[in-house]
């Protein structure tokens, strides 16, 4: 395998596995009682810098990577990701949102068309602004 193409496999496995590190997070406290997401999150996140951190600054890159060709593996790997996580999302807005919005349309089209009270009407508000 050419260096181009195991340098883009690093960058990649390297968002796809700081990507899957902070699922296997958000799914084990997802069930748990109060607010305990968001701080395992964020510290999840920050263990994420410091070790990736600690890696770039102590461990020597391998004579095989091409530094354009991994900046080119991270950032499709970051538009895969956020194309996927834009639709998990939307999928899990429509799936708690969709009795809402069923119930809204279905109490919307229950709903008898009356006409509006005489007096109600935008000539009235016209007119009042006319000699207002």
């Amino acid at each position: 395998m050419s260096a181009a193409a195991l340098s883009a496999l690093l960058g990649a496995g390297l968002v796809a596995a700081s990507h899957l590190i902070t699922l296997l997070v958000a799914r084990a406290t997802a069930g748990a009682d109060g607010p305990v997401a968001a701080p395992a999150l964020a510290g999840t996140y920050v263990l994420k810098v410091l070790l990736l951190g600690w890696v770039l600054l102590t461990v020597p890159a391998p004579p095989w990577l091409v530094p354009g060709w991994t900046a080119a593996g991270v950032l499709g790997a970051l538009a895969v990701s956020l194309v996927l996580a834009a639709r998990a999302g939307a999928r899990g807005t429509r799936a708690a949102l969709g009795p809402l919005l069923e119930a809204r349309r279905a109490a919307e089209a229950a709903r008898p068309e009356t006409p509006g009270a005489p007096g109600d009407t935008d000539d009235r508000k016209q007119d009042d602004h006319e000699h207002g």
